[in-house]
Parts: structure tokens; C-alpha cells; sequence
């Protein structure tokens, strides 16, 4: 019998993430409810390919997904679940559901959750900020967030586990094919304490685009994000607007005017959408209530 969660993670299966009118149709009416009118023929019409994803849409056998995502070690969760991130509401198009792997209870800890990323190709500079900043924030009992790649992100992960912190290592494709291969090792770390978080099947590869569509989550599933290190233009310029766009605070980290590693933050502060950050004690002032300062 196909339920909520089962009709979501069917669509999940099929529905690329972040689609606006798939994602709105889910997001306003449920799973169950959107899956029950693609199958009926009556409606979305108008839908280019909507015949093509009515026959996915029938094909597909809940059993089989289910297998794919438990011998991937993962499990699938959707906003029925009593941890699923609220916060993810905030978003124009929230995930469908999510596949997660490693502990969960680390979903439950993101009222205190700080995102850090920055380029894949960072200066020595980049790297111990990152770092340093990552494990001074688990020393402050917040969840480091991050999307696992090159550079920044990884250095922040590695920051955060150096101290026995709790991080999160938000995914471009599925948990089967962890990107970049070498870092395997940091994936099984983080997932011993942490979390690997994917919105797609286990088997789908990372593809440029699906870096972009990630860092929305990145930026939800934190009470703030840090830019440590970017070009003028990049993906963690992204992550920023993200973040700017659903009321997060945003705070970037000044650098050398003369390395084009640090023009991506200077544009975040001049067109005031990042505070200047250069502690951790300026970024707490901001994301602390009072009451708990």
C-alpha cells in the first residue's frame, strides 16, 4: 500500500531536486496527493512529459528503491519523521525527502549548526581559518556544516572531527558515489559521529549542476554560513544569496586585496549581504540569543 513516505520516495526517485513546480506541488499538497494525480491521468496536463513521468511514476516499486538506499548504509527520511530539519521549510523548493547516512540524532542537534565553505582551491591562508575556525565552533557545541569537496570543505570537516565535533557533509550526488574519491576516509569519519546528506538515489553521480542545487540545503540546514575564501563569482557565492534569501546570517571573512581567492568575500560585504566576520565570538554575538549568551 503506497503511503506518504513511500509516494515520496518514489517521486524523489524520478523528480530532479529543487524542481519549482514539482517541488511547490509536493510542498503544498503531499506526497500521497501528487502521486495519486499523476497516476489518475487527470491532471497536469499541460506538463511537458507528463506521460513519460506517469509511466516512472507506475513503474517504479517501492522494494526495490528501498534496497538501493539500505545496502547503501542509508536511510530515507521525509518531514513526516519526527527529526526531518524544519528548517528546510524555509526553502522556496524543500526537498521531497533526504537520503542520510551515518547518525541521525545529529538532525536534531541543528539549532546550534554553523555552515562553512569556501573554494576548492583555497590559499594556506583559507585553509587554517577553516580549520580553525571548524574545531573552535564543535569546541562551542555547534554542528559544523559543509559540502565534503575540495579545499574549505574539507578542511572544515576535518576541523570539526579533530576535536570530537559533530559535522555534516551535505552531497551533490548519492551516498554510493562519494565525490571526490579521495575523500572516502573523511566520509566514513563523519558518519561514525555526523552525517552524509544526499536528495538524491544512492547511485547518481555528481554533476556540476547538482553542486549549485546542493548548496540551497547548506544554507538551510544552518542557523548561519561562512564564506572563508571565494572567487568574485562561485558556487559558495551561492550558498551565500542561499542563505541571505531565507533570512540566515551571512558572514564572510576578509582577505588580501590583492588575492583573487578573497574578491568573492569582498563582494559579499560590499553588497552587504555578508557581515565581516574574523572570529568566532562575532559570528556567536549574532546567532546566540541573548538568553543563552
Amino acid at each position: 500500500m503506497i503511503n506518504e513516505a513511500r509516494a515520496r520516495l518514489i517521486l524523489f526517485s524520478i523528480i530532479q531536486p529543487a524542481d519549482p513546480f514539482w517541488g511547490y506541488e509536493i510542498n503544498q499538497r503531499g506526497g500521497l496527493s501528487v502521486y495519486n494525480r499523476i497516476i489518475s491521468g487527470n491532471y497536469y496536463l499541460k506538463q511537458q512529459e507528463i506521460l513519460k513521468l506517469q509511466q516512472q511514476v507506475m513503474q517504479r516499486q517501492v522494494k526495490d528503491l528501498e534496497l538501493e538506499i539500505s545496502k547503501a548504509g542509508g536511510v530515507f527520511i521525509t518531514p513526516e519523521d519526527n527529526d526531518w530539519p524544519i528548517s528546510l521549510a524555509d526553502l522556496a523548493t524543500p526537498p521531497i525527502g533526504l537520503v542520510i547516512a551515518g547518525d541521525r540524532s545529529v538532525l536534531l542537534k541543528l539549532d546550534k549548526s554553523i555552515s562553512i565553505v569556501g573554494s576548492r582551491q583555497p590559499t594556506n591562508y583559507g585553509l587554517q581559518l577553516s580549520y580553525s575556525l571548524a574545531s573552535q565552533a564543535s569546541l562551542a557545541q555547534l554542528v559544523v556544516v559543509s559540502g565534503g569537496a575540495y579545499g574549505i570543505d574539507t578542511a572544515s570537516h576535518q576541523g570539526a572531527l579533530s576535536v570530537g565535533g559533530l559535522s555534516i557533509a551535505v552531497l551533490a550526488g548519492g551516498i554510493s558515489r562519494l565525490y571526490p574519491l579521495e575523500n572516502q576516509k573523511l566520509f566514513k569519519d563523519i558518519t561514525k559521529s555526523g552525517l552524509l546528506i544526499s536528495e538524491v538515489m544512492p547511485n547518481t553521480e555528481s554533476k556540476p549542476y547538482r553542486f549549485l542545487i546542493r548548496n540551497r540545503l547548506i544554507a538551510a540546514l544552518s542557523r548561519s554560513t561562512v564564506v572563508v575564501e571565494a572567487k568574485f563569482i562561485s558556487g559558495s557565492i551561492r550558498t551565500a544569496r542561499d542563505a541571505a534569501e531565507i533570512f540566515r546570517p551571512v558572514f564572510a571573512i576578509p582577505g588580501p586585496v590583492t588575492s583573487p581567492l578573497s574578491e568573492g568575500c569582498h563582494r559579499l560585504i560590499a553588497e552587504r549581504v555578508a557581515d565581516i566576520a574574523t572570529s568566532l565570538d562575532e559570528i556567536l554575538e549574532v546567532i546566540t540569543p541573548l538568553q543563552m549568551r
